[in-house]
């Protein structure tokens, strides 16, 4: 496989790893992903009655010049399904098949792209393709795995700042410098939650070891999602492929090289602060001597706890916590370490109470509970971060010199110098390092940031990119099928706002995506163009697992669509896929039987496979036996005057059509055979059901 060769290379090379390039060749310097973002002249093209926007006239060049043509496009109700499919991540009812069917209007396919851009199911469906990219999870991994219990307002974010199409350049800025750039913005706040996605352990006592690697892994990611670039080749040694040297590598990083994790970080501004420190003063007054006498008793244990978690800590970390005066690299760590004593403490400072005092500590406990009507409501605490102060630690790299103190900077193949930092107000306690990073990343002239989202874009409609390595765009990487279709596009972008759902609508307006999935012409394509990078055709696709579990819950009948909140357990639970809690360590479930990613990484494609296990769960699987229950359930509270009625009902839900004639009979001729026992109708009932919801019809999207 080359991904093997490249790593063998790699370990090979590392060994006689030289001092980073200072010169770059000139193939280097002209390859496609670093050159500025063009204005292409929209193609001319013989087909032009074809074309619904340029989009199309870019993908019939390239069909025209490889003697192809496009497919005829797809009926009706095989639009709406797949159009609310990739917008919603559900499949349209029957009476949202009817209405845009029957609807003769010119413009119907354009509003039924508007209806759907408008709903706040499209926030929830395509913030789970942004997850994957950040590796979203709602727990630390490790060993432990314990849950974060904040995690989902970032989770919340992204959904909301899609529904409400806030421009992608707010968005990354938000997310890699909110506390800099609108320090009094909510938003904000929680979107710094990104650089809180890493895998941690809270009672790892090795923080230096632990940070460095979650350093590591910061950068890593943010190579990955916003250059497209795969970054981590060259932590060790210069890239043996692409023109990253190990320098750029920690120019990169230093960017983050001054965060901190930060709990005391609180939605809702200062008139909220203000409020709440109100009442908190009146209940405190209130409940004084009750506290004070608690912590009287709390205070040994308490200590003697923190006292185990210090134990725990390596020499250099003990020695750090006894300095008045800390280095910005020692306050990072001496602040891990303290969570790591307060987490000891927390968890088992009770159990430490000594006899005489547990009845005592027992009974204050039900004093102070009684003033509970009195107690303020916890504040919206976020898991943001902030940097340790103004000054920031040092990035250091081992060269044959000795260490070498590194200033942030970006690939030095696009901008050689040391970054110029943005000078932030007196009254923001932050390096400013991480605005400079983001106004970059959202420059309009920024070659790859921006071709990288639209890319994305791209994928998330036809199941692959332009650039088929989207997390990739080096030499390892795909090149562009239709390099000046993604230049085009990205300029489009730039030039609209950097409008996600101006996106959306374009490309799905396009006579590109509105293609059928079956080839009726007898021509060449199959075998010209096997893996359709042309697209001579619309892709066939499976549905994902939030898909796939959610399109079942929406036939039966009990999806809830409450928004937002804390994350609730799958099997549990008929919320949406999107609030189902995210685990590093998985467990087998229906969704994680259907390829959803590792949580450690940056996804940008889903593997898709067809396993037996696959199979099973949707035959023999508790979780889909009870769906086949309650869409049968479903079907039986609908008055309607006859069997065949209920089954082109049951049809029309699960796969939005009416069922053909030799289906109805089919069906008819397998419930007449339970007609005479009620019970065992029920059961045939169920087992119809159970069948539409696994038809390769109900689970793929033409």
């Amino acid at each position: 496989m080359p991904w093997l060769l490249a790593v063998a290379v790699c370990t090979f090379f590392a060994l006689f790893s030289s001092d980073s390039q200072a010169e770059y060749s000139k193939q280097e310097k002209s390859y496609w992903a670093f050159q500025p973002i063009s204005n292409p002249q929209v193609p001319e093209t013989k087909e032009r009655g074809w074309a619904h926007n340029e989009i199309d006239a870019f993908i019939l060049s390239s069909l025209e010049a490889n003697q192809l043509t496009p497919t005829q496009e797809a009926d009706r109700s095989t639009l709406i399904r797949r159009a609310t499919l990739d917008l919603h991540g559900l499949p349209p009812t029957p009476e949202a098949i009817a209405r845009f069917v029957n609807d003769t209007s010119p413009d119907a396919y354009e509003k039924l792209i508007d209806r759907l851009l408008e709903s706040p199911r499209y926030g929830e469906r395509y913030a789970r393709h942004w997850l994957d990219l950040v590796r979203y999870a709602d727990s630390d991994g490790f060993k432990a795995d314990v849950l974060r219990p904040n995690a989902w307002r970032y989770r919340d974010y992204v959904i909301d700042s899609l529904n409400h199409d806030k421009p992608y350049s707010r968005f990354v800025k938000e997310q890699i410098a909110g506390d800099e750039l609108y320090p009094n913005n909510d938003d904000a706040k929680v979107a710094t939650g990104y650089l809180r996605l890493w895998p941690y352990e809270n009672n790892q006592p090795d923080m230096g070891r632990h940070w460095e690697a979650s350093l590591d892994d910061i950068t890593d990611v943010s190579g990955d999602v916003f250059l497209g670039m795969s970054m981590k080749c060259a932590r060790c040694h210069d890239h043996k492929f692409d023109p990253i040297s190990q320098k750029d590598y920690f120019r990169f990083r230093a960017f983050f090289s001054a965060i901190s994790p930060w709990e005391e970080v609180y939605l809702g501004g200062d008139a909220a602060e203000q409020d709440y420190q109100k009442q908190f003063a009146r209940w405190y007054a209130m409940t004084a001597p009750i506290q004070e006498e608690m912590d009287s008793i709390k205070a040994d244990p308490w200590e003697a706890r923190r006292q185990v978690g210090y134990n725990k800590l390596p020499p250099y970390i003990q020695e750090m916590m006894e300095k008045e005066n800390r280095t910005p690299y020692e306050e990072q760590l001496a602040r891990f370490a303290e969570k790591m004593m307060n987490y000891f403490a927390t968890r088992d400072y009770e159990k430490s109470i000594s006899n005489e005092h547990v009845q005592r500590w027992h009974e204050l406990k039900k004093q102070l509970a009684q003033f509970d009507e009195f107690k303020p409501t916890e504040r919206e605490a976020v898991s943001a971060v902030r940097d340790v102060g103004r000054t920031p630690p040092h990035t250091l790299l081992n060269t044959e010199n000795g260490e070498e103190d590194i200033a942030p900077g970006y690939l030095s193949i696009l901008d050689p110098g040391d970054a110029k930092i943005t000078a932030l107000d007196e009254q923001i306690h932050s390096t400013g390092r991480r605005s400079t990073l983001a106004n970059w990343l959202t420059d309009n002239g920024n070659p790859l940031s921006n071709r990288v989202m639209v890319n994305r874009l791209w994928q998330w409609h036809f199941g692959s990119g332009l650039v088929n390595s989207s997390n990739d765009f080096g030499v390892l990487g795909d090149k562009p099928s239709h390099p000046e279709l993604l230049d085009w596009l990205t300029q489009k972008f730039i030039n609209e706002n950097w409008s996600l759902k101006s996106m959306h609508r374009l490309i799905m307006t396009s006579a590109a995506y509105r293609q059928g999935s079956i080839r009726t012409e007898a021509d060449m394509a199959e075998e010209n163009d096997p893996e359709n990078r042309l697209l001579w055709k619309m892709p066939v696709r499976r549905m994902d697992a939030e898909q796939l579990r959610d399109a079942m819950l929406h036939v039966t009948g009990e999806m809830d669509l409450t928004m937002g909140g804390r994350a609730v357990e799958e099997e549990a639970s008929t919320r949406r896929s999107i609030y189902v809690v995210n685990k590093r360590n998985k467990h087998s479930t229906m969704m994680n039987n259907f390829d959803t990613p590792d949580l450690h990484n940056s996804c940008h494609l889903r593997d898709v496979t067809t396993t037996p296990i696959q199979a099973l769960a949707l035959i023999n699987g508790t979780w889909t036996l009870k769906r086949a229950e309650r869409f049968a359930e479903h079907l039986g509270n609908i008055e309607v005057q006859n069997k065949k009625e209920r089954i082109s009902i049951a049809f029309q839900k699960a796969l939005g059509r009416a069922p053909k004639e030799d289906e109805l009979k089919e069906a008819q001729a397998f419930l007449e055979l339970t007609k005479d026992n009620p019970q065992e109708e029920r059961e045939a009932w169920v087992d119809l059901c159970h069948v539409l919801i696994n038809t390769n019809e109900f689970i793929y999207i033409n």
